[in-house]
């Protein structure tokens, strides 16, 4: 469109060229400019004339031509239209407008035809697939699916993990939802119910490669801090039927860090750098013992890794010599929290601790910490806490307490006469010292009809020692980790405990409604890529500074921000064959968020009428 301003009144502001014709417009009207005389440019317009007939005014549109002749400017009659409502009724004005704007390159729409078809999810998607194209996983899966017969893989990954960043549900309702709920991305399939069930299978048996893929994209996009890897486990449980399968081996009662010991279970390893990123994960059976899991681990770092000289850090449940040794041998060095009881390395540095001991202060963790070197050579730092060991202290208090009382009721029976059978007094005792491990401060002497009870004094004074406190024992040297420095690592150990959190709440791991061995390890790949995508999500928000609008000394979360970015709406209507689609406006929270994800939102600010 070309632009132009007349002489005088009324002014325009551009012209488009319909054959030999320009039509202007003119602050909302319609003109025709055809020739210019003596150097004079002459306008056309539509000019409305109302008549009163009686008491009824009618109106009349006539093309006319305005001219300049000097300094007068006058109008002639080129051809009247006609009465409006004549026009209207009888569809001309519809068919001239029509005619015109189709030169002017706008599509109009007869709003009172307007129908809302719907309005699915577009932001939380969008985002998630910018990360997952960033770690090149689309190509990944899509050539995993080539090699497997199956071309659909790919777009159901992708909806599995989507889906449990934004709604977690199950895979027959996952179907409903990537249809009405939220806008997939462009030439995304609709894979069918078997064929997610399917795309699982294939998820479990190429999980390792996939995560030696992840590991190699992750040092190439990200400055991945490989000097400390930390490592722990969860379990999660199973509804339905306890009877063992033979199609789930795995499956089976163990230790339950839910409280669940009446369902079977698994137990999951996973292996995080320092700042949260998970590289890889284990899927044992549920009853695994913790320090048998760690070599699997070992062999991940230096196998499929192939990483340098680096510190694994994890918890006193995987503190073992033979781990110890299995991490030298790999060329590693540790860092293990120890046994609270019945461990020698916890006991002798406790009981190394007195007024001339040197604490290091270490506000930033509301603690303080000693270095300790026992006789065996083993650098341990002990670590206090003020409010741990008040903490501790009253808990002692209180079990003691409530064990006593009833201890002492019982203790009232026997000598009554009312329990004399040595079994049933031992059952009884044990019914009350088995709770909350207060069976260590007792000891009871059971005989016929005779019941005794006193302190373990021995036991108290070590409760008192280790009110408080735990310890840790590290290869690494002072000159590696200085005291403080050995605590902080220890603490990153939290960046993996976030991350269950993450799995169990906001990525609904649980329930799992998959009864076979391959599936369920499917399941919980799937979980930990979206709990991967999730953690790069927040990197990105931090780095970008984008802030919680209600928590100002705090970044984002992911979770919040993609529970924002849901409410982004690709709004569908139709008036006639026509369809219009539409997107909602951006926040300026959103937009900051999308823009610090790396989402593509060029063309969410224009709608498309096919």
């Amino acid at each position: 469109m070309e632009g132009f301003v007349g002489a005088g009144r009324p002014l325009w502001w551009g012209f488009v060229v319909v054959g030999t014709v320009r039509v202007g417009i003119c602050r909302g009207d319609i003109w025709l400019m055809d020739r210019a005389v003596n150097g004079i440019v002459l306008g056309m317009f539509v000019k409305t004339t109302r008549r009163r007939r009686g008491d009824k005014v009618y109106e009349y549109l006539s093309l006319v031509e305005s001219v300049r002749d000097g300094p007068k400017v006058g109008h002639r009659t080129l051809l009247r239209l006609g009465e409006v409502t004549a026009l209207r009724e009888s569809g001309q004005l519809e068919r001239i407008v029509a005619a015109l704007e189709r030169h002017l390159g706008r599509e109009r729409v007869d709003v009172e035809t307007l129908a809302a078809e719907g309005a699915p999810a577009v932001g939380a998607v969008a985002a998630i697939w910018a990360v997952w194209q960033r770690l090149g996983l689309d190509k990944w899966f899509a050539q995993v699916g080539a090699r497997r017969g199956a071309k659909a893989l790919g777009d159901a990954v992708f909806a599995m993990v989507a889906n449990r960043l934004v709604a977690p549900c199950s895979k027959r309702r996952l179907v409903e939802w990537t249809v009405s709920d939220v806008v997939m991305p462009d030439g995304w399939s609709h894979p069918s119910l078997d064929q997610y069930y399917r795309a699982l299978d294939a998820v479990a048996a190429v999980a390792d490669d996939t995560e030696t893929y992840l590991y190699g994209r992750l040092c190439d996009l990200t400055n991945l801090d490989l000097r400390l890897v930390c490592y722990d486990l969860t379990s999660t449980y199973f509804e339905g039927s306890t009877r063992p399968s033979g199609r789930f081996p795995s499956r089976v009662f163990g230790y339950s860090r839910d409280r669940r010991s009446d369902r079977p279970q698994i137990v999951i390893g996973l292996l995080c750098t320092s700042d949260g990123i998970p590289i890889a994960h284990r899927v044992f059976a549920g009853n695994t013992n913790d320090v048998t899991t760690l070599p699997a681990v070992l062999a991940d770092l230096t196998e499929r890794f192939a990483v340098g000289r680096i510190c694994v850090v994890a918890d006193r449940g995987l503190m073992s010599a033979a781990n110890i040794e299995a991490v030298a041998e790999a060329g590693f060095d540790h860092l293990l929290a120890t046994k609270l009881r019945r461990d020698a390395h916890t006991a002798q540095a406790l009981a190394a601790i007195d007024e001339d001991t040197a604490w290091v202060e270490i506000p930033q963790r509301g603690c303080r910490a000693a270095d300790i070197r026992l006789d065996d050579g083993t650098r341990t730092v002990v670590v206090h806490s003020d409010t741990r060991a008040r903490r501790d202290t009253a808990r002692t208090a209180q079990i003691v307490a409530a064990a006593e009382a009833k201890l002492q009721t019982l203790e009232d029976r026997v000598r009554a006469g009312r329990l004399k059978d040595p079994a049933k007094i031992g059952a009884a005792a044990q019914r009350i010292l088995g709770v909350g491990g207060v069976g260590r401060l007792f000891d009871v002497e059971i005989a016929e009809g005779r019941f005794v009870f006193h302190y373990n004094e021995d036991a108290h004074t070590y409760e008192e020692l280790l009110a408080g406190r735990y310890v840790l024992a590290t290869s690494l040297t002072p000159t590696q980790a200085d005291t403080t420095r050995v605590v902080d690592y220890y603490h990153q150990l939290q960046a993996v405990e976030a991350r269950f959190r993450v799995l169990k709440d906001f990525l609904r791991l649980r329930p799992i409604r998959h009864w076979t061995e391959q599936r369920v390890r499917g399941h919980v790949a799937v979980c930990v890529y979206a709990a991967l995508i999730e953690t790069l999500i927040n990197h990105a928000l931090a780095a970008a500074d984008v802030r919680d609008p209600d928590l100002g000394d705090q970044h984002l979360t992911a979770a919040r921000a993609l529970r924002d970015l849901n409410r982004i709406r690709r709004h569908q209507l139709t008036a006639h064959s026509r369809r219009i689609t539409l997107t909602t406006r951006q926040t300026p929270l959103q937009n900051r968020t999308l823009t610090a994800i790396g989402a593509d939102t060029h063309t969410w600010n224009k709608a498309t009428i096919t």
